[in-house]
């Protein structure tokens, strides 16, 4: 129970890797608020958390949108009290657009407000409520693409996830006077909606043998390996780490043009 009475709140929580982070969060104690846009999905995985015991709302939220963002954090306290955990975790990307003169305006303002602006908004309003109860644990679910490039995915993408690790940095400083901790992940090829795997076919060994030749690691990345860094960096056990970023991509950027 390695977050026994704690509250997070956990945007982009219905699937992927958000999901497999509430889900595992609650298993240890936690109480979970989901945020996201599909409600009747996001719903029925609150209720699937509650239903296995633990406490679990979900709230509709637009994490671009500031008063959305705001009525999540308000109904956070309302119901629970407090928040101990925040997990950055909503984000888009389309790997069709991939260079910057062929991407359309429009689709690079709705990445950047979402991963990036949106999890300026989480923090913005998240952070008083942790300001108040001096402590706390920011977690941002960035990608090994806030460091290097790649040819598959959209400018856009790149730039908000090299704008999530420096709002890191930033905000580690700004709150570590609080005691509050602020760390991002970075995920290399995990199995998600975005990257074309739904969650029911994690177990498919067709799509497990393909994405095991990804990286150096030889088995796919899975939606809970994110968990488990997350629940590191939400736990008391990394209480003297802040501004890090840990990296979760099976060795894919330790290689030098890593091909499969």
């Amino acid at each position: 129970m390695r977050l026994e009475n704690k509250v997070a709140v956990i945007t982009g929580g219905a699937s992927g890797m958000g999901r497999a982070t509430a889900e595992l969060f609650a298993l240890q104690g936690c109480k979970v608020v989901i945020a996201g846009r599909r409600e009747t999905l996001g719903t029925q995985i609150a209720n699937n958390i509650k239903n296995n015991g633990a406490d679990c709302i979900f709230v509709s939220t637009d994490v671009s949108v500031s008063q959305d963002v705001q009525n999540l954090m308000q109904q956070t306290v309302d119901t629970f009290g407090k928040i101990d955990i925040l997990f950055n975790n909503a984000g888009i990307n389309n790997h069709a657009q991939t260079d910057p003169h062929e991407e359309e305006e429009d689709f690079f303002d709705s990445v950047i407000s979402i991963n990036l602006k949106g999890a300026f908004l989480c923090i913005k309003y998240a952070a008083a409520n942790m300001i108040q109860s001096n402590s706390g644990s920011i977690i941002n679910n960035s990608s090994v693409l806030d460091f290097r490039a790649a040819d598959n995915s959209s400018t856009s993408y790149h730039m908000s996830k090299g704008g999530m690790s420096m709002l890191t940095k930033k905000a580690s400083l700004s709150y570590a006077k609080y005691n509050i901790r602020v760390n991002s992940i970075q995920p290399g090829a995990i199995a998600t909606e975005m990257s074309g795997v739904n969650w029911d076919e994690l177990s498919n060994e067709d799509i497990s043998d393909s994405r095991s030749k990804i990286q150096p690691l030889q088995r796919m990345g899975l939606p809970m390996d994110v968990a488990y860094a997350a629940l590191y960096f939400a736990s008391d056990e990394s209480s003297f780490v802040t501004g890090s970023s840990l990296l979760v991509d099976g060795g894919m950027s330790a290689a030098h043009n890593w091909k499969s």
